[in-house]
């Protein structure tokens, strides 16, 4: 058995819109008989792999493997050495799993060297750019993401629906890229220019900073914050996806309108108050304001600008709050995670250093009771001090403070 390679190989094609392509130069009328086929191949060569080689094309990828995407790589390797050259489209153009972590705690994939949260990956529909089709017939790899909301090549929305029959686009499972499943060419279709913030934002997904301070994957961090962060204030569009277009405008007066939220979250804070704030979570008071900017992806203040305002902010706020008799908002208490978080650093350096007398829990606990990452223990005047004592640095997403012999 051997496989006929499509015309042209795009770089930034799906995985999916390159199998429609490859049923089509190679006589097969849907993607079930071409995997059919495949499936046939693989048992006779390594019935592990053909196991692993799903029937649906919308679960084809790499990372809907429910265990492990093993079996599959092999299966894909496999099937790359049917091809006449030495290009590998299957791998090439398969998304990975990846074990960076987002978070709060959200998971991730990898592809072309780009680490992005599944949160903010679209399920069941892909939206289509009939400018792009006429120039090229393929689906971008980019148009998964929510954020690319409008084409950054063609300054349009981009087309959700069929303006036919109104279904919403979904390629998958239609098994056609230029044409809706009622047979409307997409392509004939008229979408509407949008305004400039819409444009940098999609532009800003696929093709970065222009001066690439910050890589694509802080960026997509960023977003992804952001639509976290502003969710109440959020409008969305047609298929409920929320519109990140101000965040371009937030960002570009970044940290002012960030410090603004947090001064005003820092002078209520004695609403929320129900005992002093000596015994108060930081989270009752400031929200997920470090759970949620600990990773994104990476704890680097170069790259990660959102957790190094935050830092700035609360390290301000110690010192515009010194110790009295009376507790202050200075004194709220961190869990593990927060703590890291602060110091940049790993949960398990945070166990380190409380072992070794560095940091003090506000509790004391029973015999051979263990300190769980979501207590609150630590109390933030403590924790900043010991940041500003010189014990963190900027220049390490994970700073090794005390070795483990």
């Amino acid at each position: 058995m051997f496989l006929i390679t499509p015309d042209r190989l795009n770089s930034d094609e799906s995985l999916e819109s390159f199998m429609i392509r490859l049923c089509e130069c190679n006589g097969f009328e849907s993607f079930q008989l071409l995997s059919g086929a495949m499936w046939e191949w693989l048992i006779d060569n390594d019935h592990q792999a053909a196991g692993a080689l799903p029937r649906k094309l919308s679960e084809i990828n790499l990372y809907h493997a429910k265990q492990s995407s093993g079996f599959r790589v092999r299966a894909f390797e496999l099937l790359d050495s049917l091809f006449e050259d030495d290009s590998r489209p299957l791998m090439q153009h398969a998304v990975l799993r990846s074990a960076v972590i987002f978070s709060p705690n959200l998971t991730s994939v990898f592809h072309s060297g780009i680490h992005i949260p599944r949160y903010l990956l679209r399920h069941n529909y892909t939206p289509v750019c009939p400018a792009c089709l006429t120039e090229s017939s393929y689906i971008r790899q980019y148009w998964h993401l929510k954020p690319y909301q409008c084409c950054h090549r063609h300054g349009v929305a981009m087309l959700f629906h069929c303006p036919s029959c109104n279904t919403v686009l979904n390629y998958q499972n239609t098994e056609k890229i230029t044409s809706c499943g009622c047979g409307f060419d997409l392509r004939n279709a008229v979408t509407a220019v949008v305004a400039s913030q819409e444009i940098a934002i999609s532009q800003l997904v696929v093709e970065g900073e222009r001066d690439n301070t910050r890589s694509i994957s802080h960026w997509l961090g960023a977003l992804l914050w952001f639509s976290r962060y502003k969710q109440s204030q959020l409008s969305l569009n047609m298929v409920k996806e929320p519109e990140l277009g101000w965040a371009i405008e937030y960002f570009s007066q970044w940290p002012n309108a960030f410090v603004c939220d947090l001064d005003e979250l820092a002078a209520h804070a004695e609403m929320k108050l129900v005992r002093g704030f000596n015994h108060t979570c930081f989270s009752e008071v400031l929200d997920e304001l470090l759970s949620s900017s600990r990773k994104l992806p990476s704890s680097d203040t170069r790259q990660n600008f959102i957790l190094k305002a935050v830092i700035d902010f609360l390290e301000q706020l110690v010192r515009d709050n010194p110790k009295t008799k009376e507790a202050n908002i200075a004194d709220l208490k961190l869990t593990v995670v927060e703590a890291a978080a602060l110091l940049t650093t790993s949960t398990e350096q945070v166990y380190r250093l409380y072992e070794e007398g560095y940091l003090h829990s506000s509790v004391r606990f029973k015999l051979h009771s263990k300190l769980s990452p979501n207590d609150a223990v630590f109390f933030l005047r403590h924790v900043v001090e010991l940041r500003m004592a010189g014990m963190a640095s900027d220049y390490s997403a994970n700073d090794v403070y005390l070795p483990s012999w």
